[in-house]
This record gives C-alpha cells, structure tokens and sequence, in this order.
C-alpha cells in the first residue's frame, strides 16, 4: 500500500526526516513494516537521487518474491528523478514486466508508475498502452482506477473508457471516471 501525505504535523516531521536522511538509512527505511515510513523514503529517493546506482538497485527489487519490494519499487521507478526523470525509457520495460504481477498492490503501483512516466515524458508505445487498457475491466477497483488514471495522462482518446467506468458498480471508481473526465475536458 502507498501512503499519501497529509498536511498534519506527523506527516510534516516524518518528511523533514526522511529528507535529511542518507541514502542508505533511506534504503533500510524501504524495508520497514510500516507503509507510511516505506512511502516517505521512496518520496526522498525519487525526489533526491537520480542516479545509475540507485535505479540499478530499485529496479532489482521488482523481481524480490516480497510483494512489498516490489510494489514501492515500481512506485519509485514512477517519478525517480522528479521532476526530470531520467530514467523513464529505461523503466517503461522494467513496469511492462511488473503488469504480469499476482499481486493486486503492485499492479495498482505499476500502473500509477507507468501513468505518472507518461504524464512527464509523452512517451507512449501502443503495445504498453494496449496493455494498460485491458486492467480497465480488472475485479479490483483500485486496479481499475489507476489504469483509467494512467491512460487518461496520455492524452489517447479515453472517452469511450471513461464513459463505461462511468457506471461502474462502484461509486469510488465512478467517481474518479468523474475526474477523468474533467481532466479530459480541461485539455
């Protein structure tokens, strides 16, 4: 699971920590079984280090067996180097590889990572694309949204997409097709 910040004082204290963190307390910080200090380090990784050793070593852990590695691994691919990213035609096929995952947290991740690399680089191949496209109609709703999210942050003709996810048997995923489709009127 990835945690997203709150503008509260423990969200705001954990970040100034994790920002002045080193590298490698930042790597032990992955490996916490707290998600909320996972995510946080993952933020200052991708915020703070763009370097070749460091997607090296992120992109190992897309193959670890622990599911957790995994999913906040794809989640730094996402935005390593924010805002340049200058390793995203590198980790297009590194996510693509992920998309074959059993577990539903790393596909959600995968998914966001490979919407976010698309979002920054208007860089879209349509065999990933096609592949994105069918978790539209994934059983987990979480799955569902992050891939109507991603493929709405291509700029493709997603109308048809949305339209359906529109009525969605769930109001959560409904409601996002509602953002889809103001971020698609608004461009």
């Amino acid at each position: 699971m990835i945690y997203i910040l709150e503008d509260n004082t423990f969200d705001k204290l954990a970040w100034k920590g994790m920002n002045s963190s080193t590298l490698d307390e930042l790597y032990t910080f992955l490996e916490d079984k707290d998600y909320r200090v996972r995510t946080l380090s993952a933020q200052a990784i991708q915020m703070k280090y763009a370097e070749d050793d460091v997607f090296k070593k992120i992109s190992k852990m897309l193959e670890s067996k622990d599911d957790s590695k995994r999913e906040v691994g794809a989640y730094i691919l996402g935005q390593l180097g924010t805002p340049k990213m200058p390793f995203a035609k590198d980790s297009f096929p590194l996510l693509e590889s992920s998309l074959n995952d059993d577990n539903e947290e790393v596909l959600v991740a995968t998914i966001s990572a490979i919407g976010h690399l698309w979002e920054y680089t208007n860089y879209v191949e349509d065999k990933l694309f096609n592949k994105v496209k069918k978790f539209i109609a994934h059983k987990n709703r979480e799955i569902r949204i992050s891939s109507l999210m991603a493929l709405v942050s291509t700029n493709k003709e997603v109308v048809n997409m949305v339209n359906k996810l529109l009525q969605d048997k769930d109001k959560e995923v409904r409601e996002w097709a509602e953002v889809a489709k103001e971020i698609i009127e608004d461009n």
